[in-house]
């Protein structure tokens, strides 16, 4: 298993690179400066950046499935490369462009269905914990199943809708070319984050047992 994570986390580490490399080109094509107050994007470069944000996440899924066996172990896979891959694509801008200077810098998170928007330490703490998870689901036993049950999906579900819809909200308020974001909604976003911690633990809870 050590040598899986390494691999894993090597493709991440790799990927992020990628990541970032076409964050510096967009830069380039859409105009160099701060990222708020937000420019469109051309219509056409959109389209190719949201069918690349919908390729990486089945990049993620498939590396996940044909790492490991089991449920729970691949989900456990999945998370460790999604939380590896934001991490260090941050870390890659950095390196490249100076860029987020603190944890506190705004970022555009995703495009799916909207634009996401919201500070970087929201993301690494996101990232936090989905390390936390994948280190109980890649340890447990090949037969554990990703199995949350009702409870799990419903916070798992609901947490994801709260933070998701957090971003989008973000966005919601400071539109194109109008205003930079300024205070973060934290009150929703950590109510979010509470409920995926508890559908982490009602899904570890429930494989062990199904493991026996």
């Amino acid at each position: 298993m050590r040598g899986k994570v390494a691999c894993l986390v090597a493709f991440a580490v790799s990927m992020a690179f990628v990541e970032a490399a076409v964050v510096v080109y967009l830069r380039e094509i859409v105009g160099e400066g701060p990222i708020f107050p937000m420019k469109e994007i051309p219509p056409a470069l959109l389209a190719v950046e949201v069918g690349r944000e919908a390729a990486t996440i089945v990049m993620l899924v498939s590396v996940a499935i044909l790492s490991v066996r089991g449920g729970l172990r691949r989900m456990g896979a999945f998370l460790l490369t999604f939380a590896v891959w934001d991490i260090f694509y941050y870390l890659w801008l950095f390196v490249t462009i100076g860029w987020p200077a603190g944890i506190g810098d705004w970022d555009v998170l995703f495009l799916i269905p909207l634009p996401w928007v919201g500070p970087v330490w929201s993301v690494l703490l996101l990232c936090a914990g989905m390390i936390v998870f994948s280190s109980l689901f890649l340890r447990a036993p090949e037969e554990a199943r990703f199995s949350p049950g009702t409870w799990g999906w419903a916070s798992g579900i609901g947490g994801m809708a709260v933070i998701v819809a957090t971003y989008i909200l973000e966005w919601r308020k400071i539109g194109y070319g109008a205003q930079i974001p300024t205070d973060f909604s934290a009150l929703p976003f950590f109510l979010g984050v509470a409920l995926l911690f508890a559908s982490g633990y009602i899904t570890f809870r429930n494989a062990l047992a199904s493991a026996g």
